[in-house]
């Protein structure tokens, strides 16, 4: 080997070796990411996002991108009809969804969310989203809308709220009630209600100046948004077991390095197990709490709950026969469910 060689040799060696110390083990980034709900920090869909964010924040501190969470609870950066439209066009990068806001043929399957009297218990709803049958269709069918679909998050249970005694389904009858989407909307039209669809923030309001007579929303609503100083009835009915989905842009999660989409898929899974934990635990104290602050409470008697059920009946049969195969196999997945999560 000649001097010229030799010395080419050395210079590629040693330029390798300063590439090598100049170059860091991993190169990461850093993101800063909004994650936007509409229910306060407290409440059971808080404590999924606010989890979320913790875990996240955690788990990416050594994945490529790292990832800052900031939280806005309570509909502080867009309320529950914007956020949809929001997480599609990545003015959010994740959020809660509340499916009832969400229309259009696409939309269809996942109407089986807010269906009434469909579960019997906790359990039973848990087990039926988790199935491959409820996940993959909304995973599906959210992707259509630009959305990544995380996790499902629990809210609790949907009740009859109002300023007169309702205990069958003809008190309903002309009363000016509160909706949030497409088939809570059909279901107060099928009772003999008049539904007006508004944002959780403007119902206190509302029923304050008799703008409407009464709402669907749960007894966690009703305790966390006080409304219990203006409505004086409420059923205990488990009416609708209602989730939510946290959503992410799916342009943005499409983005994302592959290790840093797997750490915000486990944290979604550990919020969802902390957003499920405190809804049932909470469900066992809200009737008394709303007792306590003074307003009656009604729970139905067998009787009376075959009569609404009778009278909600109208929204499965209309779900069944737009869905086909994909919303039979939904169903058949709640029917094992509540097979092998019955009432006591």
């Amino acid at each position: 080997m000649n001097i010229r060689q030799s010395r080419r040799g050395f210079l590629a060696l040693s330029a390798a070796t300063l590439g090598m110390a100049a170059t860091p083990l991993r190169a990461q980034s850093q993101q800063v990411i909004k994650i936007a709900y509409n229910l306060p920090s407290h409440h059971a869909t808080g404590t999924y996002f606010e989890t979320l964010a913790a875990e996240i924040s955690e788990r990416t501190m050594e994945t490529s991108v790292q990832l800052v969470p900031q939280t806005f609870p309570d509909g502080q950066l867009y309320n529950d009809t914007q956020l949809p439209d929001a997480i599609s066009t990545g003015a959010a990068h994740i959020g809660q969804i509340n499916l009832g806001f969400m229309a259009g043929r696409d939309a269809e399957v996942i109407r089986v969310w807010s269906m009434p009297f469909l579960y019997q218990t906790w359990e039973a709803e848990w087990a039926a989203e988790d199935s491959p049958a409820m996940t993959g269709a909304f995973t599906e069918t959210l992707a259509r809308y630009d959305q990544q679909m995380l996790s499902w998050l629990a809210y609790g249970t949907v009740e009859i709220y109002s300023n007169s005694p309702v205990n069958m389904p003809a008190d309903m009858q002309g009363l000016k009630m509160r909706s949030f989407g497409l088939d809570a909307t059909e279901l107060l039209r099928n009772l003999g209600a008049s539904p007006v669809t508004m944002s959780s923030q403007e119902v206190y309001q509302a029923m304050q100046r008799g703008t409407i007579d009464g709402l669907l929303t749960g007894p966690s609503s009703v305790l966390g948004r006080k409304l219990f100083e203006v409505s004086k009835y409420g059923t205990n009915a488990a009416m609708i077991r209602l989730p939510f989905v946290a959503s992410a842009s799916k342009m943005w999660w499409d983005g994302l390095p592959e290790d840093t989409r797997a750490a915000v898929h486990d944290a979604a899974m550990i919020a969802m197990k902390a957003s499920r934990d405190q809804a049932k635990a909470d469900s066992l104290v809200e009737e008394q709490s709303l007792r306590d602050k003074g307003m009656t409470i009604t729970s139905f008697t067998p009787e009376q709950r075959v009569a609404w059920e009778e009278a909600a009946s109208g929204l499965l049969e209309d779900y069944k026969a737009k869905n086909g195969e994909v919303g039979t196999r939904i169903l058949e997945a709640v029917a094992a469910a509540n097979a092998a999560y019955p009432a006591a």
